[in-house]
């Protein structure tokens, strides 16, 4: 007996999957749901690493890098912060592995993530030492957290 699955039943169950990973983690995404509707309207940073030192992280640029690739514009995308396309290779081999294929990440899956994280820190570093401070991405806030508690500390 072929136990293969048609293409209907195959997007049936990975929908099904997704749904249960939803349900699974909903108090984490209504948290991110959250802190992103009141850091839009209170803060002036959605960054933590820039709203507590005021230096951009390697992530700095993500956000604004996905919203232009939705808006098609890959070239803004790209200048805005180009592992953002790596991110995305990464997110549909994850979510074919894990929906599709029904199996763990796998030590494959598991390089390319340690990789890609590797990539952004060493990308960070160049650009840090090209480009800060510069346009954003790449500026100094000053309003973060350590320069006023260092400020109520010296008065």
């Amino acid at each position: 007996m072929d136990m293969r699955r048609t293409f209907r039943q195959t997007i049936y169950e990975a929908f099904l999957l997704l749904w249960k990973d939803i349900k699974d983690i909903r108090w984490a995404i209504m948290l991110i749901i959250a802190y992103f509707v009141l850091g839009l309207k209170y803060l002036y940073s959605l960054c933590p690493m820039v709203m507590i030192t005021g230096f951009p992280c390697p992530g700095c640029g993500l956000t604004r890098a996905g919203f232009r690739l939705l808006r098609l514009d890959f070239t803004g995308a790209f200048r805005m912060h180009p592992f953002i396309y790596l991110i995305v290779v990464y997110a549909g081999m994850f979510g074919w592995n894990r929906y599709v294929r029904k199996q763990k990440m796998g030590k494959y899956l598991n390089a390319f993530l340690l990789l890609l994280m590797i990539g952004m820190v060493i990308f960070y570093i160049w650009r840090m030492a090209n480009y800060f401070p510069g346009d954003p991405p790449m500026s100094y806030y000053r309003r973060n957290l350590l320069r006023i508690l260092a400020g109520w500390i010296i008065l």
